[in-house]
């Protein structure tokens, strides 16, 4: 199973080069790879940015949206921005997408949110055509880059019925929210049983998420991080808090079983900026540096 770790690009007070230097040291200490996820309205750095400046200081390192909200866009503007990060990393990124759940985004963006349900389908229809699909939006085509990139990957984010409907007729895989794998687990088995009645080949690239705090010193900051983040869900703030996981032991545990469940790559997300947090995490999933 891949672990990969996330870039800080919605923490408040992340300055531009922390994006680098997180990408830059994850590639060294040997994750499989970053991530960088998308909220409009919240301070933080777009994450297809994020991706770009983490492409140019690394080498070898996936690089994947995790999630960035489809119909905040046009198709053919996330293409061409999904092309475009495709060829500047040399065929590293892979497109992770959601529908989006929180209306300011989308009234800030000046877009519908009732009906992004409907939009997010027709993007995803869109998105299959121009990347080696049925023929069927010539308009779409006429946006490739020339030379076209090798084809992005794409996963789908989402719950419902209708999010797994979508992985099986569109995607390459599904990438789950970060909840606790009793809560998620359930979910992988209904995508592996609807892309075999779907008979799609292969098998569905699952990626969950977990987000972490490690160390004394950040931990105020990032419960912080946490409460301010997740007040907008109508929640208790708190429960985030106490559920993200503080210590290696819980680590551990709850990567052990996400592999059991057949997850293919966890993804954390830090909840703290300190560049030591791509270290602790390191030493935690892979052993420390010799």
């Amino acid at each position: 199973m891949d672990i990969s770790i996330a870039l800080p690009n919605t923490i408040p007070g992340a300055r531009g080069e922390v994006m680098a230097q997180w990408a830059r040291r994850a590639e060294e200490r040997d994750f499989a790879g970053v991530a960088a996820t998308e909220r409009l309205v919240y301070p933080g750095h777009d994450p297809l940015l994020s991706l770009a400046a983490a492409s140019a200081v690394t080498s070898h390192i996936r690089l994947s949206t995790n999630i960035v909200i489809g119909p905040l866009r046009s198709a053919a503007v996330l293409a061409k921005e999904a092309e475009t990060l495709q060829s500047l990393s040399g065929g590293r990124f892979v497109l992770g997408l959601g529908p989006g759940v929180r209306d300011d985004d989308f009234a800030a963006a000046e877009r519908q949110f009732a009906s992004r349900g409907r939009t997010f389908d027709a993007q995803l229809a869109a998105l299959h055509d121009h990347w080696g699909g049925p023929a069927g939006l010539a308009d779409a085509r006429s946006h490739h880059l020339d030379p076209a990139p090798p084809r992005v990957p794409l996963l789908v984010a989402g719950l419902s019925d209708a999010a797994i409907r979508r992985v099986v007729r569109w995607g390459d895989g599904w990438t789950a929210p970060g909840l606790e794998p009793a809560t998620i687990l359930p979910h992988v088995d209904r995508v592996r049983a609807a892309w075999v009645d779907a008979g799609r080949d292969g098998s569905a690239r699952v990626v969950a998420l977990l987000r972490f705090a490690l160390g004394g010193d950040v931990e105020a900051k990032a419960a912080g991080f946490v409460r301010e983040y997740f007040a907008v869900t109508g929640e208790d703030p708190e429960t985030y808090v106490a559920k993200t996981p503080r210590t290696g032991e819980q680590i551990r545990r709850l990567t052990a079983e996400l592999a059991a469940g057949g997850v293919d790559e966890v993804l954390f997300h830090p909840t703290a900026v300190t560049l030591n947090q791509v270290d602790r995490l390191a030493d935690v999933v892979f052993g420390p540096l010799t």
